[in-house]
C-alpha cells in the first residue's frame, strides 16, 4: 500500500525550435523512462502550446499518478529528474518549473525551478 503524491513539470520558452527540441527529449526521456512498466510514458508529455501574446511556447508533463513506492513512481520520478538535468546542462533556454500538489502527500509546493532545487 501506498500514497499518491502529485509531480508535474511546467517547461516554457520563446524560441520555437529550442522549444521543439526541448518537447522531443521530454517526449524521449519519458518514452524510455517507462519501458520497463510497459506503459506509455511519453503520454504524459502535453502537445506544445503557443501563448496568445509574445510568442510563448509551453509544455506540461502531467503528474503519473501512481502511488509511492509502485515502480510507475519510480521511473516517474526519474524521468522527471533526467528531463529536468538535461534541460539544466542543454543549450537551450527555457524556464520551467516542478510542483508537487494535492493526493495523499501534506508537502505541497515548488521542487525545482531552473537553477534552484528546493528540497522539499
Amino acid at each position: 500500500m501506498g500514497y499518491i503524491k502529485h509531480n508535474a513539470i511546467i517547461v516554457t520558452g520563446w524560441e520555437k525550435k529550442s522549444m521543439e527540441s526541448v518537447h522531443s527529449k521530454a517526449k524521449e526521456i519519458f518514452k524510455e523512462g517507462f519501458k520497463q512498466d510497459n506503459t506509455n510514458g511519453d503520454q504524459l508529455i502535453s502537445e506544445l502550446i503557443l501563448g496568445l501574446a509574445n510568442t510563448q511556447y509551453t509544455f506540461m508533463v502531467a503528474p503519473d499518478g501512481s502511488k509511492e513506492g509502485w515502480a510507475t513512481s519510480k521511473f516517474g520520478d526519474e524521468a522527471r529528474e533526467e528531463l529536468l538535468n538535461w534541460i539544466s546542462k542543454s543549450d537551450y533556454y527555457c524556464d520551467y518549473i516542478e510542483i508537487r500538489f494535492g493526493g495523499d502527500d501534506e508537502s505541497e509546493g515548488v521542487i525545482r525551478s531552473n537553477e534552484i532545487d528546493y528540497d522539499y
